[in-house]
């Protein structure tokens, strides 16, 4: 470290350009230097590396074998310092390469994931995603860097991540056609009496159902407890048991599936869907961007 502290990007800029003219006045003219300054920044040069570096001989300046060994050397850590002080962060959504490791429930996949990756084509196609299960994991895989986002109801994030609401949400029911119960319009009683799909994934907002049932007096009767909502519009279209789960989820799984979107027959209160980073990631350009262009795509919707 002494040693690297006595010397500076001047001193390599000197000794590259002495070499390349071969002339100490040449080279004071490429640095705008004067000549004594020269001949005292080659002096340091010497003695830093205990050699003449280049001597005299006819018109111009020779390199030593030892500079001729430094020559390559030099050049590759002017350009790295250079490199190295010109950077100004910036991030080129259009040209730029980058992969981001999103973290979101499988319902997170079915709501949110096909915005994000209609607009990337349009305005960032060099982009790429991993996305990623959320986990009991989730909060040492942000602070790890080994998760950039993560998307959806988080309640049990702490302090050391930073966030940001995206849309509200609240719930609807799934019922299939032809239910022999059910037609248009659902009751308390229907709900109480029915059986029901419950999904278990964490994130989803299914503590918020329970919680809220649980104040009003109704029990749900477990029908069948699946671990996501990859088979709820299955499990929903083929059997009378009913599910309750996100209203832009439940829309979705409507169309795709044929089945019924009713609204809850029993007030259940809404909840905020949010994008989670941890805050040394705050000002990353490339990070910023992705964090803007989330968010606006839910303002817009």
């Amino acid at each position: 470290m002494e040693k690297l502290a006595n010397i500076d990007l001047r001193l390599l800029q000197l000794f590259d350009a002495i070499y390349q003219t071969k002339n100490l006045s040449r080279a004071a003219e490429m640095l705008d230097l004067t000549q004594p300054a020269v001949s005292l920044a080659l002096g340091r040069l010497r003695k830093h590396f205990d050699d003449p570096l280049f001597v005299r001989v006819g018109g111009s300046m020779t390199p030593t074998p030892t500079a001729d060994q430094l020559q390559d050397m030099v050049a590759n850590a002017i350009a790295l310092l250079e490199a190295t002080l010109s950077y100004q962060p910036h991030f080129n959504p259009q040209n730029d390469h980058r992969e981001f490791r999103i973290a979101m429930t499988d319902i997170g996949q079915i709501v949110v994931l096909p915005a994000i990756l209609n607009t990337l084509r349009d305005v960032a196609p060099n982009i790429q995603l991993d996305v990623q299960t959320i986990t009991h994991a989730l909060p040492e895989q942000l602070q790890h860097g080994e998760i950039d986002i993560a998307l959806g109801f988080i309640p049990d994030m702490d302090g050391r991540f930073v966030q940001e609401s995206l849309f509200e949400e609240g719930f609807a029911c799934l019922v299939r056609q032809g239910h022999p119960r059910i037609n248009q319009t659902m009751t308390p009683d229907d709900y109480a009496r029915e059986d029901h799909v419950i999904v278990t994934t964490s994130g989803t907002g299914h503590l918020i159902i329970e919680r809220s049932l649980k104040r009003l007096g109704i029990d749900r009767k477990v029908g069948v407890r699946i671990p996501n909502f990859l088979g709820l519009g299955t499990v929903v279209g083929n059997s009378d048991m009913i599910a309750t789960l996100p209203r832009r989820a439940a829309a979705e799984l409507g169309k795709a599936y044929g089945v019924q979107v009713m609204p809850p027959p029993v007030s259940l209160p809404s909840y905020h869907v949010r994008q989670h980073w941890h805050e040394r990631m705050q000002r990353d350009p490339a990070h910023s961007w992705l964090r803007r262009m989330i968010s606006a795509i839910f303002r817009a919707a």
